[in-house]
């Protein structure tokens, strides 16, 4: 009876979790009810989805073990917001699970790699935790900056940090959820090897947004994630949490810190007293943040006075963007401008349906997943379970790139 109280403590519904594994919901209900043990091989999954430790889990297929109150008392909990509905706790539980097979597949290409845990750790040690949050994630973003390859003087990062992120062997996430998550940072795998992973939510997104998101999520990878399952930032609102501030502070000044700023002005001849929507379309595209966050930077670093602020936030930028820059067109402007070149699978073959939620893969994780089945790394069952679909469909979508491969052992 434990993991039908850890299901009910995430507020999951059975019947999604049981599309989720891949299983018809009699036979899961029979694994909440106790009637028949889990099967071991489901386990590090489940474990990893829920964030249960892969002990607790087999405690509760034998009914072993300690009770649920001292087990899950703070299991999922940030799921059980008010601000979060059903759908929210399922799109969740969608994106750990492609977490889950995202680190199985970095393992396969041997491309696990663990140079986080050596830096987050140097920059926690770094810091003064007695300082404000806002120095607390400056201070860290210096040290990320400066100890990373992301360090590039005074040249912004913001075209860098997803494949820094691969580098050092953090999994980075976009897709178009409905969701009010607009990002979150979780570990998966193993306890004793936890990799962290990054989400940004790309629906009704801009790149330059995500950017923003995705290093305010790495934030909380560097300092929260030791002490929590996960961190869930949302779309409606901006936390006043501390550990919300030093994240966010991080991300600024990693993406803009003053001297990206005082760089582009020079380069572009750009007057910080008359900025105009021209001025600001250059300073988004050639930062790679939004127009909100730049300006935020500005007057973080008194580049531009609270007058400036709000006259500038009010400018429309958007047109004189989109002749600037490819990534401020929208997904589908940009999937329709590179068509030619771009193979049909990335533009039409990637949504994924489990029950009732459907999901994007990232068309880097595809085609990974195709390059390890033609590699003999990976069955064409497991490349089908790693794109979350059954096997006919997989061979219906992907069958001309497979090359001829053996089925691997």
């Amino acid at each position: 009876m434990i993991l039908k109280n850890i299901i009910e403590s995430t507020k999951l519904d059975p019947e999604f979790c049981a599309d989720l594994l891949g299983v018809a919901p009699d036979q899961f209900e029979e694994w909440l009810t106790g009637v028949r043990p889990l099967p071991r091989f489901v386990i590090p999954e489940i474990s990893s989805i829920l964030g249960i430790t892969e002990k607790t889990l087999l405690q509760a297929s034998t009914g072993a073990g300690e009770s649920y109150a001292t087990l899950a008392p703070a299991i999922w909990y940030k799921l059980r917001d008010s601000k979060l509905v059903q759908a929210d706790r399922e799109m969740v539980a969608l994106v750990r699970k492609l977490g889950y097979y995202m680190d199985q597949l970095a393992a396969v290409r041997g491309e696990k790699l663990r140079r986080f845990e050596p830096l987050f750790r140097s920059i926690r040690d770094r810091v003064d935790r007695t300082a404000p949050p806002a120095l607390q994630g400056k201070g860290a973003a210096r040290d990320f900056r400066s100890m990373t390859d992301l360090e590039h003087g005074q040249v912004a990062i913001g075209e860098w940090i997803r494949r820094a992120l691969r580098t050092l062997g953090v999994l980075t996430l976009e897709s178009p959820l409905k969701s009010a998550v607009e990002g979150c940072a979780f570990s998966v795998g193993s306890v004793s090897g936890p990799t962290p992973c990054v989400f940004a939510n790309s629906y009704k997104s801009t790149w330059f947004r995500r950017n923003a998101v995705i290093m305010h999520e790495v934030g909380h990878a560097i300092f929260d994630l030791e002490s929590e399952q996960i961190s869930i930032d949302y779309t409606t609102d901006a936390s006043d949490e501390l550990k919300d501030q030093r994240a966010q502070a991080f991300a600024q000044e990693c993406l803009v810190p003053k001297s990206v700023l005082v760089q582009l002005a020079n380069r572009f001849g750009l007057k910080w007293g008359s900025i105009s929507a021209a001025n600001l379309a250059t300073l988004v595209g050639y930062s790679h943040v939004e127009q909100r966050l730049v300006l935020r930077a500005a007057y973080d670093s008194e580049l531009i006075s609270a007058e400036q602020l709000e006259a500038y936030g009010a400018l429309d930028c958007a047109s004189e963007l989109r002749e600037l820059t490819t990534h401020a067109l929208s997904t589908r402007e940009y999937l329709r401008k590179q068509a030619v070149e771009m193979p049909k699978w990335i533009a039409e073959n990637r949504n994924t349906d489990l029950g009732r939620r459907s999901l994007r893969l990232p068309s880097l994780y595809v085609g990974q997943v195709i390059e390890a089945l033609n590699g003999q790394q990976i069955s064409e069952s497991k490349a089908a379970e790693m794109l979350m679909m059954d096997r006919e469909t997989f061979v219906t979508r992907f069958g001309s790139l497979i090359g001829g491969a053996e089925k691997a052992a």
